[in-house]
C-alpha cells in the first residue's frame, strides 16, 4: 500500500480560527462547544476588491487553504505550481437560495456576481487568482462521503503524477430554508497539503467494500461537530495528528463502501 506525506494543515471551525489553535484544543481533550463563535473570514491572500465579490463559502475554503500553506517555505512548495482538490458536499447553498428567490421576482434580476459564484468550482477559481496558480484544480462533491472522495482524488493525483496536492474540504452553513434538505448545522473547513515524499506524518488509504463503521470522537463537543458537517468527518484524523498517534481510522464513502485510513507518525 503506497503512502503519502502530510506537509501542512489548515482548519476553520466554530471557536477555531486556524490549525494551531485547533491542534492545541484537540490534543488537550478540553471542553468544546459547537455553539462557539465562528471566526471572521478574511483570507488575506485575496485583494480587498476580490474579497468583496466572494461569499462565505469561498472565504471559508480560501482561509483553510491559506492556513495549510503558512509554512510553504519549509516544505518547499509554492502556491503557483500547486495542484489542488476542492471538495464540498453541497456547493454554495446560500447563492443557490438567492438565485432561486430572484427568479420568482418580476424580470428575474439575477445578479451577475451571484451567477458567477454559483458554479461548484468558484472557490477553486478564486484560489487560482489569490495564489497566481495556473496548475490544475479539481472540484468534487460526494454528499456525506465528500471528505473520503476528496482525499482519494488527491492521493490518486499524487501517485499518478508525483507532485504535491492541496486538498480543501468545506461546507458553509446553508440558509434556513434548505436546512431540512441538507442538515449542515455549522460551517467547517479543513485543508491538508499532501506530498509524495515521506514526512513526519504518513497516510495510506484503501476502499472497504461494505458499510464501514465510522471513527468517532470521544469528546462530546467534537463528536457533535463531526456529525454537524460532512467536512468534519476528518476530525478523528486531525485529533490523532494533534496527539502524535499512529492509528487506523474509518470514514464514510459511497453507498456500500467505506474508506480505511492508516496514519503513521514517523520518528
Amino acid at each position: 500500500m503506497k503512502t503519502v506525506g502530510i506537509a501542512g494543515i489548515g482548519l476553520v471551525a466554530p471557536g477555531i480560527e486556524c490549525w494551531d489553535s485547533g491542534r492545541d484544543l484537540l490534543a488537550s481533550g478540553g471542553h468544546y462547544e459547537i455553539s462557539a463563535e465562528f471566526p471572521v473570514l478574511r483570507p488575506s491572500s485575496l485583494s480587498g476588491n476580490e474579497r468583496r465579490r466572494t461569499t462565505d463559502t469561498i472565504k471559508l475554503a480560501l482561509q483553510c487553504a491559506q492556513d495549510a500553506m503558512a509554512d510553504q517555505s519549509v516544505v518547499g512548495v509554492s502556491d503557483p505550481e500547486l495542484t489542488s482538490v476542492f471538495a464540498c458536499s453541497s456547493g454554495d447553498l446560500n447563492i443557490v437560495d438567492r438565485i432561486l428567490s430572484t427568479l420568482t421576482m418580476p424580470g428575474k434580476p439575477v445578479s451577475p456576481t451571484h451567477f458567477h459564484n454559483s458554479v461548484h468550482n468558484a472557490p477553486a477559481g478564486y484560489w487560482s487568482i489569490a495564489s497566481g496558480s495556473q496548475a490544475p484544480t479539481t472540484s468534487i462533491a460526494a454528499g456525506e462521503g465528500t471528505f473520503s472522495a476528496g482525499l482519494l482524488e488527491a492521493i490518486t493525483q499524487i501517485l499518478a503524477d508525483d507532485h504535491p496536492v492541496l486538498l480543501i474540504v468545506y461546507d458553509a452553513l446553508p440558509p434556513a430554508v434548505l436546512l431540512k434538505h441538507r442538515k449542515i448545522t455549522v460551517a467547517f473547513g479543513v485543508a491538508i497539503l499532501l506530498v509524495p515524499e515521506k514526512t513526519k506524518y504518513s497516510l495510506s488509504v484503501i476502499i472497504h467494500d461494505g458499510e464501514a463503521c465510522c471513527s468517532k470522537m470521544i469528546n462530546p463537543g467534537f463528536e457533535r461537530l463531526r456529525q454537524a458537517n460532512p467536512a468534519a468527518q476528518c476530525l478523528p484524523l486531525l485529533q490523532n495528528l494533534a496527539l502524535q498517534q499512529s492509528t487506523s481510522l474509518k470514514f464514510p464513502y459511497l453507498q456500500g463502501q467505506g474508506l480505511v485510513l492508516d496514519l503513521t507518525i514517523n520518528e
